[in-house]
C-alpha cells in the first residue's frame, strides 16, 4: 500500500485499461509494422512502415485496418527502419521522422539516418524529403525508438539494450542535413523487472526489457516506451525528456503478441495504440480506465494532484514508523 502510494505520488499517472483489437492490417505488404504513428490531418488514420527488407515506403491505414494510401521516398534506402515519429519541422511544419537506426551488430560506424518529409494527407503527393545522419558519441548501438517532441520538434534516441539500462541520446536542437549531428548521451532508462507474457519465441525475460517503441503525446505532457511485453509511461514537464525518462514509470502489460515493435499516442492523446510483426497483424488500443457512472472527476493538473497524494504517502509512512515504535515499546514492557 505504502509503495503504490509513493509510487503514485511521484508518477502521477494511472496504468491504462485491458488492450482492445482496434483493427488488424487487411493489407499483405504490411507484413513487419516496425513503427507507427497517428495522423494529425486525417481522422482514424494512422502511418506504418515495415522494418528491414522493404522499399523505402510507408502507409497510411484506417480504422478499419484498410490501406488508404502509400509514399515511396525517391532515392532513400531502408536499411533498417524501426521506428517512426511526428512532430515540426524547424519553420513549424507537422512532418513525420523515419528512423533508419536499426544495428542488431553494432556495426553502422558512419551514422544513423532519420528522414523527415512533410506531412501527408491522404490523397496528396509527398513532400520534399530531407535526410540527417546522426552519430553516436560512443559507439554504435541498435535502437529502436524515435521520439520527437510536439513543441521543441527535438529529436531523441533510445538504445535497445539487452543487459544494463537503456541509453537516451539527444540530437543538436539544430539539425544539419549536409553535415554529421553528434548525438548527446543525455540519460538512461531502466526498465522494471516483469512476468507479462508475450514477445518473441525463445526471448524469454530479454523480451521484457528490450525498448522496442516510443512515442511523445500531442500535448508533450506525456512521454512512453514499450517493451515486447509492457507499456511505460512517464509525466515529461518542461520537454525535458531525459529527465522524465530517469524516473521510474507506470508500467500497463500489453496484450501478449509475438514480436510488438510499434508504439502511437492516438491523434487525441486519449489512448494509445500497439502494433506488431506479422501479416494481419492486429493493432491493440489501450483507454484509461473509465469513471464508474456518478463517480467525481478529478480535473486538477497532475502537479495539483501530486501534494495530497505525497501527503498522504507522508501520513501512512509516519504511522506505520509510530506503530513500528510502540509495538517496540510494549515489548520491552512485558515481564520476563
Amino acid at each position: 500500500m505504502l509503495l503504490a502510494l509513493l509510487t503514485a505520488a511521484a508518477v502521477g499517472l494511472t496504468p491504462y485499461g485491458p488492450g482492445q483489437v482496434a483493427f488488424s492490417f487487411a493489407d499483405p505488404r504490411i507484413a513487419e509494422s516496425s513503427g507507427l504513428v497517428a495522423s494529425s490531418r486525417d481522422d482514424g488514420v494512422v502511418f506504418t512502415h515495415n522494418d528491414s527488407g522493404d522499399a523505402a515506403r510507408f502507409f497510411a491505414v484506417d480504422r478499419t485496418g484498410r490501406t488508404v494510401d502509400a509514399w515511396a521516398l525517391p532515392g532513400v534506402q531502408a536499411r533498417d527502419w524501426e521506428d517512426i515519429a511526428r512532430g515540426p519541422d524547424e519553420d513549424g511544419r507537422s512532418s513525420l521522422f523515419l528512423a533508419d537506426i536499426g544495428d542488431n551488430r553494432g556495426t553502422r560506424e558512419g551514422g544513423i539516418l532519420v528522414h523527415r518529409v512533410p506531412e501527408p494527407r491522404v490523397g496528396e503527393r509527398l513532400g520534399p524529403v530531407v535526410s540527417f545522419r546522426l552519430v553516436y558519441p560512443d559507439q554504435p548501438k541498435d535502437a529502436e525508438t524515435l521520439l520527437v517532441h510536439p513543441r521543441t520538434g527535438r529529436l531523441y534516441v533510445v538504445s535497445k539494450a539487452p543487459l544494463g539500462p537503456s541509453v537516451v541520446y539527444a540530437a543538436p536542437e539544430r539539425l544539419d542535413a549536409g553535415g554529421r549531428n553528434t548525438l548527446q548521451r543525455q540519460g538512461e532508462v531502466e526498465v522494471p523487472p516483469s512476468r507479462t507474457a508475450g514477445g518473441p519465441q525463445g526471448a524469454g525475460a530479454f523480451g521484457r526489457v528490450l525498448v522496442t517503441a516510443g512515442d511523445i503525446s500531442p500535448d508533450g505532457r506525456r512521454v512512453a516506451l514499450r517493451t515486447y511485453t509492457d507499456l511505460l509511461e512517464w509525466p515529461l514537464r518542461d520537454a525535458d525528456v531525459p529527465a522524465a525518462l530517469g524516473a521510474a514509470p507506470t508500467v500497463t502489460p500489453l496484450p501478449p503478441t509475438g514480436q510488438g515493435e510499434g508504439l502511437a499516442y492516438s491523434r487525441d492523446g486519449r489512448s494509445v495504440l500497439t502494433s506488431s510483426e506479422g501479416s494481419g497483424a492486429p493493432v491493440h488500443r489501450l483507454s484509461a480506465g473509465r469513471q464508474p457512472e456518478g463517480a467525481a472527476v478529478d480535473t486538477r493538473r497532475p502537479r495539483d494532484r501530486l501534494l495530497p497524494l505525497a501527503l498522504a504517502a507522508g501520513g501512512l509512512a509516519a504511522a506505520l514508523l509510530v506503530a513500528l515504535l510502540r509495538g517496540r515499546r510494549t515489548r520491552r514492557l512485558r515481564p520476563r
